[in-house]
């Protein structure tokens, strides 16, 4: 299928916000009349660091005009695609963004309201892991980086007093 074939697959099937930003991502990667590969194209797609990655200097208008936000689009373009949004990729960026909130990085917060909404965040963000189809489908995979998130949050909040 030609770039402009899927683009205009996008108009005329999803929000408007989709199309620009799917549109924003293709013309930074593809010239107007290259063809896409469907399975890299859905696979490019169901790949939720892409989205990061690609529409960062498109954020300002997907926050404001549109009042949307990047994880939206995901789940609007996962539906679109027919992939289920609990997948390798979103449990990939959910560990990988967990895994930089260090002990050291939570304990060095100086803001005590920043820094309780910060464990509840990750706390949060845990109990989604362990409710994921996903992780519990691959468990072998990732219970040894999800254990040591829990150890993590476990040690901050016992240095915190927090139950």
């Amino acid at each position: 299928m030609k770039k402009e074939e899927f683009v205009k697959e996008i108009e005329d099937n999803c929000s408007e916000l989709l199309y620009l930003s799917v549109k924003h991502i293709l013309d930074k990667l593809y010239k107007e009349d290259e063809t896409l590969d469907e399975v890299v194209n859905k696979d490019f797609f169901s790949n939720y660091r892409n989205y990061h990655l690609y529409l960062n200097d498109f954020a300002g208008m997907i926050y404001t005009k549109h009042n949307s936000s990047v994880n939206a689009l995901y789940i609007e373009m996962c539906k679109y695609l027919k992939v289920d949004v609990d997948n390798k990729y979103t449990l990939e960026h959910i560990i990988m963004k967990l895994e930089k909130q260090t002990p050291a990085v939570i304990m060095g917060l100086e803001n005590e309201d920043i820094q309780k909404q910060t464990i509840e965040y990750f706390s949060e963000k845990l109990v989604s892991i362990n409710n994921s189809t996903y992780y519990n489908n691959n468990i072998d995979e990732f219970k040894s980086r999800v254990d040591k998130l829990q150890a993590n949050i476990s040690l901050v909040k016992n240095a915190l007093q927090l139950s």
